[in-house]
Order: structure tokens, then sequence, then C-alpha cells
């Protein structure tokens, strides 16, 4: 469907943005994005969601109906044969390579490209960590996006910046560090949806660089228990899995920024 198509559908049928995202099991942001037009070129199995969820009767509940959708709108069928929540690490592993998302618990999340500050950011943290492992020659690596990072059968994700370390258990838990910048349309996903799946998994500190409101929120993760410290995205900040001997510092990211926009 184009999206004059999916535009015409959605008020043949009355449905309003909220619906189409429940039927299709995609957000309201990205049904919105896709059927308005603001996302040109929406990756393979997102369009496909929302050509389904625009069908009449909706056929995301029947395997016989999709696959028979599927071959009548010349969709690709491997999108078709499960619903979110079902779908797992093999499954994301033969998406093709230029669809970026990432699978948690069984339900696939649209990645959007990172604005350029997001970028800055990601960049300068990894840049930093990166420095110190190699002046101190610590047992850890330090990594960015995209990369993926398997965590048992029903969730990969690619955080804009992780550290493992000697003993990481790959495919079994999550890095000791990680962490994200967040967008508007991550938000949900990474206060939320992250914190608990980072948790549960082992990771020992998670980091979210939130650029619009300029802070860090930072979540030190101690078997059950747990420590949240929220500073300035720009103040120094310590990494904790080191025993706070690193210390990252964004202010020079900010000096740069001001300087370029003058």
């Amino acid at each position: 469907m184009t999206t004059e198509e999916m535009q015409q559908r959605k008020r043949e049928l009355g449905l309003t943005y909220e619906q189409i995202a429940e039927r299709s099991g995609l957000s309201v942001i990205t049904v919105k994005r896709i059927i308005t037009g603001t996302t040109p070129n929406p990756r393979g199995y997102t369009k496909s969601f929302i050509e389904m969820a625009l069908s009449d009767p909706v056929v995301r509940d029947s395997v016989p109906a999709r696959s028979a959708y599927a071959e009548e709108h010349g969709i690709q069928p491997q999108y078709m044969y499960k619903k979110q929540g079902e779908y797992t690490a093999e499954d994301y592993f033969a998406l093709p390579d230029e669809e970026r998302c990432e699978l948690i618990d069984g339900v696939i999340y649209d990645l959007a490209s990172p604005s350029d500050l997001h970028q800055e950011i990601a960049g300068e943290l990894f840049f930093q960590l990166k420095q110190y492992l190699r002046e101190n020659k610590g047992p850890c690596r330090a990594m960015m996006a995209p990369s993926d990072v398997k965590i048992g059968d029903r969730t990969v994700v690619q955080p804009d910046v992780y550290i493992h370390c000697k003993g990481w258990k790959r495919g079994e838990e999550a890095p000791a560090f990680v962490a994200e910048v967040v967008s508007p349309s991550s938000k949900k996903k990474d206060y939320i949806i992250k914190v608990q799946k980072y948790r549960e998994t082992g990771t020992k500190e998670y980091w979210i660089l939130d650029p619009e409101n300029e802070k860090t929120t930072v979540y030190l993760f101690d078997g059950d228990d747990f420590d949240v410290r929220i500073s300035d995205l720009y103040a120094p900040m310590p990494v904790s899995i080191w025993d706070d001997k690193c210390v990252v510092d964004l202010s020079v990211l900010k000096e740069e920024l001001a300087e370029m926009a003058e």
C-alpha cells in the first residue's frame, strides 16, 4: 500500500491511529509516521503489520489467513506467521541487515535513525570509556551501536554504548554497563522496559542520557536492590562498576557544540 492508500483505508474503516497501533502491535508513533508519510521508506515487517491491521477483517490472529493475505498482497511471508510477543532471536537474526530494530521479550521494536546530537553524545561517551580502558588496561571492552547483544532466546538489543568484562556470559546475560541516549520515541522502552530487562539479566549499571532535558539517570543494580542517581547531562559522572575511578565528563562536548553554533 502507498501512504495515500493507507490513509484512504483508515478513513474507510473509521480507525484511529491508536486502534491501528493496537491491531498491528506497533507503537502509535510508528503507525502515525508511516501512514502520514513522515517515514517515507518504512521497513518491510513494519509496513506489513500496518497493512494487515488495515485489512477487514483483521488477519493477524490466524496463520492461514495471514499467509493468504501475504500471498495476495505480495508481502514477504516471513513476517506473517507470528504475532508480537512470539518472535525469537532466530527470527531477529533472519531479518534483512538494513532493517534496524530490537527484540525484547519476543516483541520487535523499530529503531528510528538517531539524531546528530544523539550520535555526538554516544560517541563522546564511548571515546572516554575506551580511552580509560586503554590507559588502565582493564579486563573489559567498550562497544557501541550498531552491535547486537543477545540476552536469552527472545531478546536481542542494540545498546548505544556498553561494556562487557571478562566472564561475561554472551547470550545469557546483559553486559555489566549499558548506556542509552534517549529520544522522544524511545522513552517508554528505555525508562521502563529496558530498566527491568537489564536488572533481570545481570547488568550492574545502566545510564539513560536525555539530551532534551539535559539529565543523566543512573541505575545501579545489586540483586533485588537498586539505587537511582540523577545528575546534569554535562556534569562529571563516575562509572560505578570501576569503583568511580573512571569519571565521564561530557562538558567538553557541550563546549564544542556551543562553539559550532556561534
